[in-house]
């Protein structure tokens, strides 16, 4: 009887600390942006950790540029996308006939325009008549279009300079322009350790005034016939990416050397920690149709700048388990 009963309690320790379903790993591809996307945050923690492994999968992670990314996302040579994000790869490619899912997302929109800290400009209004540097294609600043916008900028009357995203912080280093439009992890590496440069608040009312809880954007999109052969490996995918998020969360020291490390020293460990620390860093998982309401007014921004033409449909964001 006592040996029953310690093969038991054997069976349930080893049971709690290794999940059943880490026996089968199914190999999934898996693109991301390179660094300094949000998207290649995950990815260096969940296989420094194994936790892809906990879960029954065997994640390869594929770097790719932003545009060759989302080339083979929207032609179907890559059916699952780590760097999904709501409006671009979701919203905009169905628009077009693409069928494709926003599985779940990781990260909240956060972005802002970093100016000098001691120059002229306090608010959003103060940039019309002025220069902006800007990665014109990207998501993040077709929302600030949006929240611009919003607080009653005429963006007739600003001027704005194309730049890669490699080089926004490059170009609010350089003083050649009066803002720079970025987000993270580029607000943190150009304003740590210095007073030089602030940041403007652009998404403070979004809570305000609509009253979500989130603000969706960033995370794991799919082709749709990829979704309804793979059902069972989403929720997979998503546990190994929420275990992977509190960890970041929960040890910022940590994950900020695994980052680091992975980044090939781009982006410093100290940087990362201050990063993670703060409340700019957006982690905030949930499945795609969890806020659908959050999900509407997200379209309905992009309508409004005529990134979309039409409200899309619902079965775009996959319901959850």
């Amino acid at each position: 009887m006592k040996n029953f009963k310690k093969y038991v309690y054997l069976f349930f320790v080893v049971a709690f600390f290794y999940p059943f379903d880490s026996v089968a790993q199914v190999k999934l591809d898996l693109p991301v942006f390179p660094v300094p996307s949000l998207s290649a945050f995950t990815p260096p923690v969940i296989k420094a950790k194994g936790f892809d492994k906990m879960y029954g999968l065997d994640l390869n992670i594929q770097t790719k540029p932003a545009r060759l990314y989302r080339t083979d996302f929207a032609a179907g040579t890559s059916k699952l996308g780590g760097s999904g994000t709501l409006l671009a790869d979701v919203a905009l490619l169905n628009e077009k006939g693409v069928e494709t899912v926003f599985l779940f997302n990781v990260f909240d929109f956060w972005g802002t325009v970093v100016v000098k800290a001691d120059g002229p400009i306090k608010t959003l209004k103060h940039l019309e008549g002025r220069t902006i540097a800007a990665a014109l294609p990207t998501t993040n600043y077709a929302l600030f279009r949006y929240f611009a916008t919003r607080a009653g900028v005429d963006l007739s009357k600003v001027e704005v300079q194309s730049s890669p995203v490699p080089g926004l912080v490059p170009m609010a280093a350089s003083g050649r322009v009066d803002g720079v439009q970025m987000w993270e992890p580029a607000h943190t590496v150009i304003t740590y350790g210095n007073n030089n440069f602030r940041g403007l608040d652009i998404v403070s009312n979004w809570k305000k005034e609509t009253g979500f809880p989130a603000l969706p954007y960033l995370g794991i999109a799919a082709h749709k016939d990829w979704v309804e052969a793979n059902r069972g490996l989403i929720l997979k995918l998503y546990k190994t990416y929420k275990v992977a998020t509190n960890f970041i969360l929960q040890n910022p020291e940590k994950a900020a050397k695994i980052i680091s490390d992975a980044s090939k020293g781009k982006l410093k460990k100290n940087v990362l920690i201050s990063l993670i620390k703060s409340d700019r860093l957006g982690i905030n998982m949930y499945w795609g149709n969890k806020y659908p309401d959050a999900n509407k007014a997200v379209f309905e921004a992009a309508m409004r700048i005529k990134y979309l033409k039409k409200m899309p449909s619902n079965k775009i964001v996959y319901p959850g388990p």
